[in-house]
């Protein structure tokens, strides 16, 4: 992760647009950038496990679709990176606050916090629409130098 939290945007980027992400492969930089996002994503109330599995849910289908995990295990994985905190019985769960958070995740969360939940999800539609939109342009670009190569030339007068 970079200590200029105002490329945290750009960082996260690459991340945004892909499919199948598993969180165990991603460098712990980018782990933290994924926790940031979900973090930010949760409410600060005390949350009950049913209510907390709802929040990722709904996460898991809007920002954090390139996730290839179920809220069950984010959930794990937020509590484990001390992103969540989670009382003795498993029942209660709380956002992390900020100044709690480890390292440089603190700047990251803060940032994505400030989009809020729904500029969140806004923000990650948009990214993954201009994705597609370029990956469409440049198929669509070499289909039409392939149909340039492959036509025959024009007979000769």
């Amino acid at each position: 992760m970079t200590t200029d939290t105002s490329r945290l945007f750009e960082d996260l980027r690459p991340l945004l647009v892909k499919q199948g992400v598993s969180l165990g492969l991603l460098p712990t930089e980018e782990q933290a950038l994924v926790f940031a996002l979900a973090w930010s994503g949760l409410p600060e109330d005390n949350l009950t496990e049913p209510d907390v599995n709802q929040a990722l849910k709904r996460l898991l289908q809007g920002p954090l679709v390139f996730l290839h995990t179920d809220h069950v295990e984010l959930r794990r994985w937020l509590v484990d990176a001390q992103w969540l905190d989670r009382d003795g019985y498993g029942r209660q769960y709380r956002r992390r606050v900020a100044a709690a958070l480890p390292g440089l995740a603190a700047a990251a969360a803060l940032e994505l916090d400030t989009l809020g939940v729904q500029g969140s999800a806004q923000w990650v539609a948009s990214e993954r629409a201009q994705h597609a939109a370029r990956r469409t342009a440049r198929r669509q670009a070499w289909e039409a130098q392939q149909n340039r190569v492959e036509s025959p030339p024009p007979p000769l007068p």
